[in-house]
């Protein structure tokens, strides 16, 4: 319980605190993009105002999610969070297709002339304050961090891949206006934007597989796979469990470990004492992982209930 009411709270200030840096920086970034002419500079802004619009969307899930109603949602709320997700880099993968279109056009177009001393000093100006705002919310969300919230860092995490690329693209463009070349710098803006939207695109469908394998009560990562069988594998050893059937899925925030112990005759978990107490150890071992637990233990002397589902 401690562990869900911690994770609430880090989401709430992740998500609060995201969203006034990106209301700041939209303002910033759309109106230096007008007033420069400069395509990558107005999809940053469109980026983020649209992030505004996700982190609106999260918050709202997020006091869905905490509001409990076990009797409509008898097994909780925790494929919101990857639902959720998957809804948010859905559109930005379409913001992303929809930009690198616009910037092909430019390209066949002959490209276009951009204010490259103001594209330099608003490039120093992105990567000071995404980073920033990036390295705060990943120390808020240190120890708890929920399908939501990482959605969050993955925006702030593009905001300054794409706040270095127009600080480099810029510099290029300044560079080779100094040069016999100085016509090609009508290209360098709609390249790098293709360029960071096709970095951030493949960052995103990554992102969007493992959050429908989520969705879909996938296996978790390895790590804590290995983690929680090591766990377990100990509690079987001190009482020499022979055979055990392990079932481990994560959905958002929440753990979920099902374990079906096989008990031999003269077995030390032959009471239902005995048994309730092996429960409670398991519990307790569960304690140090950052999740909301959803905890399943059966006993039975013929395995066969275990490894096979009845039709």
């Amino acid at each position: 319980m401690q562990d869900t009411f911690n994770a609430e709270i880090i989401n709430k200030k992740v998500l609060v605190f995201s969203m006034i840096g990106t209301a700041v920086f939209t303002v910033i970034a759309l109106t230096v993009g007008f007033l420069t002419h400069s395509q990558v500079i107005l999809f940053d802004g469109v980026f983020n105002m649209v992030g505004l619009l996700l982190t609106y969307l999260s918050m709202t899930s997020l006091k869905f999610i905490k509001k409990k109603d076990t009797w409509n949602y008898p097994f909780g709320k925790a494929t919101f969070e990857p639902f959720i997700a998957i809804v948010q880099y859905g559109i930005i993968l379409y913001i992303c297709f929809t930009n690198i279109v616009t910037a092909i056009q430019v390209i066949t177009e002959g490209g276009h002339a951009v204010d490259i001393s103001s594209g330099i000093m608003y490039g120093i100006f992105s990567v000071l304050f995404n980073v920033g705002v990036f390295l705060y919310l990943k120390y808020l969300a240190r120890k708890n961090c929920t399908a939501i919230a990482e959605v969050e860092i993955a925006q702030w995490r593009f905001s300054c891949l794409l706040g270095f690329g127009i600080l480099i693209g810029f510099t290029l463009s300044f560079l080779l206006n100094q040069t016999n070349f100085a016509i090609y710098t009508a290209f360098v803006d709609p390249i790098l934007t293709i360029l960071i939207t096709l970095l951030f695109g493949y960052t995103a469908i990554f992102s969007l597989k493992n959050n429908i394998k989520e969705l879909l009560q996938g296996k978790p990562h390895d790590e804590l796979v290995e983690q929680l069988t090591q766990m377990l594998d100990a509690i079987n050893e001190k009482y020499e469990i022979k055979k055990d059937v392990k079932r481990i899925g994560k959905v958002g925030g929440k753990l979920i470990v099902e374990v079906d112990y096989f008990i031999e005759e003269g077995s030390k978990l032959d009471s239902i004492a005995a048994q309730d107490y092996l429960r409670h150890q398991v519990s307790v071992a569960l304690k140090e992982l950052p999740f909301e637990k959803w905890l399943n233990i059966t006993f039975t002397g013929d395995i066969t209930w275990a490894e096979h589902t009845i039709a």
